[in-house]
């Protein structure tokens, strides 16, 4: 089967090259790896074409989000022929074997898509997902973080991240790509959610190992420093609203009937209005700002909106 990598790239000049050496000295490469730019300004994407001729560089004219920027390399993937499609974070590395287990795995157990163990970069021994679950009430998405068998057989998920997580093609022609209105987070609950609706499953592979930089992912601000397990209120404005955002877009598309839908809207603003009035208390105006404007544009019919581009602009104006 003709597995296919993507890596997305925003402003990824310090942890991109990385990615990549460690997805080229796998034990089983990639019969290709396809790197997406999302419009960086930083010379990573020239950094990319200079560096390794080997790959495939797609550059999007504005930056798509995690979820419309993995489509376009999805998309290319398919057009091409590749059966197996595999995403995975700039701020990720691969063991030498984890391609082999996870092209393994697909080839002997049929699943719309499979997750690999990761554990936290700064913490070998730290585990960020080992598998996950969703509430079916609440809709909030957990991953497991127990210690991992990583001899044992694949097991059946509900949830699997979009650190790293390999699509068969099949599947994404028949349930779809990532919603791109979800920009950035919850794009991979959003899918997940949408194959097991579709009677599809979801597997997990244990002996696959992916490490994985969180610290840079979620990017903190001020002078926080450190990796570790982090709370939304030291994310970026950016990050917070869409988090808070599209938790209710996540909301209003997999709720179960109207009285389903109108608890966990409730829900959501309960907590949007208790995590905003934290933040102003800590003197976090900004972070306070994007709690409130993420949740008001999570209500909205219309899930784009100038905000988030100001964001990202914001964003890219401030300094990493």
């Amino acid at each position: 089967m003709k597995l296919g990598v993507i890596v997305l790239n925003w402003n990824g000049k310090e942890v991109t090259p990385r990615c990549l050496d460690s997805l080229l000295a796998s034990d089983c490469p990639a019969d290709r790896i396809v790197v997406v730019d999302n419009a960086s300004t930083d010379g990573s994407a020239d950094l990319v074409r200079g560096r390794y001729p080997q790959v495939v560089l797609i550059e999007n004219d504005s930056n798509l989000g995690f979820a419309e920027g993995n489509n376009v390399g999805i998309r290319y993937l398919l057009e091409q022929g590749f059966e197996l499609v595999m995403l995975l974070n700039n701020d990720a590395v691969v063991d030498a074997q984890c391609l082999c287990e996870m092209k393994r795995a697909a080839e002997r157990e049929p699943a719309a898509a499979y997750g690999a163990t990761i554990y936290e970069m700064s913490g070998p021994e730290r585990l960020w997902y080992a598998g996950g679950t969703i509430s079916r009430y609440t809709l909030d998405a957990r991953h497991h973080t127990e210690t991992a068998e990583l001899k044992g057989t694949l097991r059946t998920t509900e949830l699997i991240t979009g650190c790293c997580m390999l699509f068969r093609a099949e599947a994404l022609k028949k349930i779809g790509l990532l919603d791109e209105d979800f920009f950035a987070y919850y794009e991979d609950v959003d899918w997940c959610l949408r194959a097991q609706g579709a009677g599809e499953r979801l597997a997990y592979v244990p002996a696959a190992i992916v490490r994985h930089d969180v610290s840079h992912s979620f990017q903190r601000t001020g002078s926080e420093t450190g990796a570790g397990r982090y709370s939304w209120s030291q994310s970026r404005p950016l990050v917070l609203y869409l988090a808070y955002r599209n938790r209710l877009l996540l909301a209003r598309k997999h709720a179960r009937g109207n009285v389903h839908r109108a608890i966990l809207l409730v829900r959501r603003l309960a907590r949007a209005a208790i995590h905003a009035s934290v933040l102003l208390l800590s003197a976090r105006s900004a972070q306070a700002l994007a709690v409130t404007e993420g949740t008001l544009d999570g209500f909205r019919s219309r899930a784009r909106s100038l905000r988030l581009s100001r964001y990202v602009a914001t964003a890219l104006a401030r300094p990493r």
